[in-house]
């Protein structure tokens, strides 16, 4: 079985992005916290190059079952919004379809990577063995003197504007956002983040 692999050698990822290598932010919401027994609810996912953003891709789905009170309650995605959305078999092909060969951007990546994976395995799907870098891991190298590395946090002290904090496609562009601030954490016109 092929594991995605992760990149942390960050003198690397700079000569890919600034080789116009495309990249993919991207978040779930969840019903749960483990692929074991839950599922992904929502997807969000923006491409992106050195030169902006590309596409993106959102969509809600019917886990066939209610969303716990407190998932709602952190996500606001009620039962209400996902009644009569697909099951996530349905759009998953093209979710993996957008996703290509980009390389993943996420925070705290392996909880999404193995959620999408667990979503692939269950539907009978190759699962992916894209690239990614973490931006949670990206961020703590860059920044390693912050009191905290949560995306919310994170999003605050730099003032990313992160829209609706637990909402995919809004916490994808959020982490886009952050990690281009790793990139580059004197602005784009400055001085790149090299080890």
């Amino acid at each position: 079985m092929q594991q995605n692999r992760k990149l942390s050698e960050y003198k690397k990822l700079y000569r890919l992005y600034e080789a116009g290598t495309v990249f993919t932010a991207f978040d779930t919401e969840t019903t749960g916290l483990r692929p074991i027994d839950s599922t992904i609810i929502e997807i969000g996912a923006i491409k992106f190059d050195k030169n902006g953003e590309i596409s993106q891709w959102s969509s809600l789905f019917n886990p066939g079952t209610s969303i716990p009170l407190q998932i709602s309650q952190i996500t606001h995605i009620t039962n209400q919004m996902i009644d009569g959305k697909p099951a996530i078999s349905e759009l998953l092909p093209d979710f993996l379809t957008f996703l290509g060969d980009s390389v993943i951007v996420a925070h705290n990546a392996q909880f999404d990577i193995d959620f999408l994976n667990s979503e692939c395995a269950r539907n009978g799907i190759k699962r992916t063995n894209n690239s990614f870098i973490d931006t949670l891991q990206f961020s703590r190298a860059v920044f390693p003197n912050l009191p905290h590395h949560r995306l919310d946090f994170l999003a605050d002290y730099f003032n990313i504007d992160k829209g609706s904090s637990h909402r995919a496609l809004d916490d994808a562009r959020t982490c886009m956002n952050l990690f281009k601030k790793c990139m580059y954490p004197d602005g784009e016109s400055g001085q790149q983040f090299l080890f």
